[in-house]
């Protein structure tokens, strides 16, 4: 199988396993990642589903990110935002259920967070079209040199400042994702990239 064609799959197997991780997230009821309670927040406040919401906030970032690398938007990721709004919007209509108890919470959470994970090391692989998000972790890191690690966790405490002020889903569980989420992707990047290309 050549670069090309994995890196196609890898993108969008990547993108779909994302979306699963952050609706298990959502629906563990413990609290979502910060990005995601801001998602949910807009939703409960102005309507439209928590997809709708990824793709319009996403667009915004798009030229957010354009302004701090100093280059011209890069309008692809709109395909990347709107695969991934889809698949939330599909992934929290068919997972449809209550948590049944704390135990039932933090499985549901530490499943979906792994996966999320798992997920954007996955298709970062693609090198195609990051979600602006993502694009927010790279372009920080550009413009001030810092690591990915702590690139990942600036955007996500200012999503959690937003999250907090439209009262949306936090809890214990946004300190752990906008914590740790970064590390993972950080340490998982690298080996997933010698999988998926024998490196």
């Amino acid at each position: 199988m050549n670069s090309h064609t994995v890196r196609s799959l890898a993108y969008l197997t990547g993108l779909i396993i994302k979306s699963f991780g952050i609706s298990l997230v959502i629906r563990s009821r413990l609290g979502t990642g910060a990005w995601d309670g801001f998602y949910v927040g807009m939703a409960g406040h102005f309507g439209l589903t928590v997809g709708s919401w990824l793709i319009i906030l996403g667009i915004f970032l798009i030229f957010f990110n354009s302004f701090l690398i100093k280059s011209k938007p890069n309008f692809f990721p709109i395909i990347t935002i709107f695969i991934l709004g889809c698949c939330i919007d599909f992934w929290l209509h068919f997972l449809n259920f209550e948590p049944d108890g704390a135990e039932s919470q933090v499985l549901i959470f530490w499943v979906g967070l792994l996966f999320t994970a798992v997920g954007i090391s996955i298709y970062v692989q693609g090198q195609f079209a990051l979600t602006p998000v993502d694009q927010l972790m790279y372009a920080l890191s550009k413009r001030f040199g810092f690591s990915l690690m702590i690139s990942k966790t600036i955007g996500e405490c200012f999503a959690l400042a937003f999250a907090f002020l439209l009262h949306g889903p936090i809890g214990l569980g946004t300190i752990i994702f906008t914590f740790l989420c970064g590390p993972l992707i950080q340490f998982l990047i690298p080996r997933i990239e010698r999988m998926l290309f024998c490196r």
